[in-house]
């Protein structure tokens, strides 16, 4: 059946012409701003009726629309830009962003490229995340269908909102790029992007995703309870010519977003890929098809309770 007229405008402004899509916290549209002419991306943010509780909608949507102003003042060259935001006739929150063309993920776009173009890549990944953390914006979702590349420029998408809205003891994200500290109910830090930048450099130096995601309870478990194992990383490596073999265990300390991009600038060796994941990194499970995320649901975006009751402020 087809939308009714006013679910398929936002805000007065926007036409929505077709559906790019969908994850946990909402769906994206290509839209035409009937104001300029020009078509951008349009996404309706998802919320709970945990989270617009009736006497709280007003606070809630103030929330937001704090929110969204931040988010728009962001100009990066490797972050997408949010061009305007607002809320439907129904108090449903939408923002609009640059339109890109063609985009592919960084697994797809970088699979066959030289070790080069991969650093490259993560390099500008790390860049665009140093923005966001000097400005206390954690991306808190980052997985290959938010890091997009077009023309060879890796533009980040879908950060921000996440945890603010979420109910009550659960966390937002997607599993399969979740730090184990946040499976565990810990507060998000830098380290926990950081942590799923290690997991997207696992993708493209090995090959595949370093966890068997073909159930979620069980790639939670090996998440948080198993040492990292870094034999395929090194077999992934082996097919490049003058590659530094990656260290044999990872550091126990944690690099900022900067210093693990200045690394990985400077001496283009591989080695330094596993200093952007957190000492708790995963375990290999059984092949996963190359150059694509996980089959099931840990690759979606959703909200879990997690392992452990979230750690208490003293």
């Amino acid at each position: 059946m087809a939308e009714s007229l006013p679910a398929r405008h936002a805000g007065g402004r926007y036409q929505l012409l077709d559906r790019l899509g969908a994850g946990g916290m909402g769906v994206v549209y290509r839209a035409l701003d009937r104001l300029t002419g020009m078509h951008v991306a349009l996404k309706r943010v998802i919320l709970t009726a945990d989270e617009t509780p009736g006497a709280d909608e007003v606070d809630t949507r103030l929330a937001l629309a704090q929110e969204f102003q931040t988010l728009a003042t962001l100009r990066h060259p490797h972050i997408i830009s949010v061009l305007d935001y607002g809320f439907n006739a129904v108090g449903q929150p939408f923002f609009t962003m640059d339109l890109l063309d063609a985009p592919q993920t960084v697994i797809a776009a970088a699979w066959d490229k030289p070790l080069a173009a991969k650093i490259d890549r993560l390099v500008e990944m790390l860049q665009a995340l140093a923005y966001l953390h000097r400005r206390g914006i954690l991306h808190r979702d980052l997985k290959p269908a938010n890091v997009l590349v077009v023309g060879d420029q890796v533009r980040l998408l879908d950060f921000g909102l996440s945890q603010d809205f979420a109910p009550e003891h659960s966390v937002v994200g997607t599993p399969a790029y979740m730090a184990p500290e946040i499976l565990r109910g810990d507060r998000a830090t830098p380290a926990a992007d950081l942590y799923a930048v290690g997991v997207l450099a696992y993708e493209l130096i090995a090959g595949r995703h370093p966890f068997d995601t073909s159930n979620v309870s069980r790639l939670i478990a090996d998440v948080i309870n198993t040492p990292p194992d870094l034999t395929r990383l090194a077999a992934g490596l082996a097919r490049f010519p003058n590659a530094d073999a990656p260290p044999a265990s990872l550091p126990d300390a944690q690099p900022s977003t900067g210093t693990a991009a200045d690394a990985l600038e400077q001496t283009a060796g591989p080695g330094v890929l596993a200093a952007a994941a957190p000492t708790m990194a995963p375990q290999v499970g059984p092949d996963s098809p190359p150059a694509s995320a996980p089959e099931v649901s840990p690759d979606d975006t959703t909200r879990v309770s997690p392992a452990a009751p979230p750690a208490q402020d003293h």
